[in-house]
């Protein structure tokens, strides 16, 4: 008896909370966590893009050389789509991925003459240009072979699965005029799995991009420092991979709150089944089905039983 009171208590609370007069002002609660959603994953996209402020600060991996010559404080920091030049005075960003081949040493020599202006009209540093040329090189092949565009794809479809919520809320719409039961037509399941899909594979995708770059990161920085002989050196972005991780969490907070914004709010079944009229409705309905029964039993009955006799008079 305990149980089953404990589990109509939870019932009615959950009945009472999604038709209570408080609901609308927690139905809008999960449109809260898409603003700081989009926030985060725009940073993360954009970083390197531009040499605005803590755009530069934004990035996957910075290379640096192992040399303790010229080019010792000079830095080429990787982001998904943006890289950056560093020579400890000024630093130039750029959009990258997509722009240059790693294969065609042309692009090599043109890309790094513009991520380093200043080595380039100074002839003292003039022979520090192919270790710098060996940086971005090596940048261009992580951007275009390891960190590819995982966290552009979820991001993708994150923001197609919120497109697909305004057809959605029309359908909601058509569904509160309908009774409860009522199955859903095929263009009203689209949009719905539509919506839910989307949305769904966009945050798987942006889990595992946010691991694979924290795992690859950090493996690159643990091997570059502790190989000897590497030329190279590379630091992981951790300002880049925080963003990356709050972006995933608050777009998890809001898949976790979605039904509550789009649960389609019927009239309540408790108000319903308990009302005096439903009860009355419902005893009436069974008293009369019972009395048709028993009335329709004995003229079946009498008229099969004529029916026998009058066979066994004509025998």
């Amino acid at each position: 008896m305990g149980l089953k009171t404990g589990a109509r208590n939870v019932g009615e609370a959950g009945v009472n909370f999604f038709y209570g007069p408080y609901f609308k002002f927690f139905k809008w609660a999960p449109l809260t966590f898409i603003i700081p959603t989009i926030l985060f994953l725009t940073l993360s996209l954009s970083g390197c893009l531009s040499s605005a402020p803590t755009i530069p600060s934004l990035y996957v991996v910075a290379l640096t050389s192992s040399s303790n010559g010229t080019i010792a404080s000079m830095q080429v920091r990787l982001g998904y789509f943006g890289m950056c030049g560093d020579d400890g005075d000024t630093r130039t960003c750029l959009s990258a991925a997509g722009h240059y081949d790693p294969d065609e040493p042309k692009d090599i020599v043109k890309l790094t003459e513009l991520l380093f202006p200043q080595v380039m009209n100074n002839s003292n540093a003039r022979g520090a240009i192919p270790e710098l040329q060996n940086m971005v090189l090596t940048g261009l092949d992580l951007q275009d072979q390891i960190f590819g565009k995982v966290l552009l794809t979820g991001s993708a479809l994150f923001a197609i699965g919120l497109v697909l919520m305004f057809p959605y809320k029309l359908v909601k719409r058509q569904l509160a005029k309908l009774a409860p039961g009522t199955p859903l037509t095929k263009k009203q399941q689209f949009v719905r799995r539509g919506c839910y899909s989307a949305i769904w594979m966009g945050v798987m995708i942006v889990f595992a991009a946010c691991i694979g770059t924290t795992e690859t990161a950090g493996a690159l920085g643990h091997a570059t420092r502790n190989i000897k002989g590497s030329a190279i050196l590379m630091k992981e972005g951790v300002t880049l991979q925080v963003l990356q991780w709050m972006a995933f969490g608050f777009m998890f907070l809001f898949v976790l709150t979605m039904p509550v914004m789009l649960f389609v709010r019927r009239e309540n079944p408790l108000d319903q089944f308990m009302s005096a009229e439903g009860i009355k409705e419902k005893a009436f309905g069974f008293a009369k089905d019972y009395a048709m029964d028993k009335v329709k039993k004995p003229k079946r009955a009498k008229f099969f039983g004529r029916q026998k006799s009058q066979q066994e008079d004509m025998v």
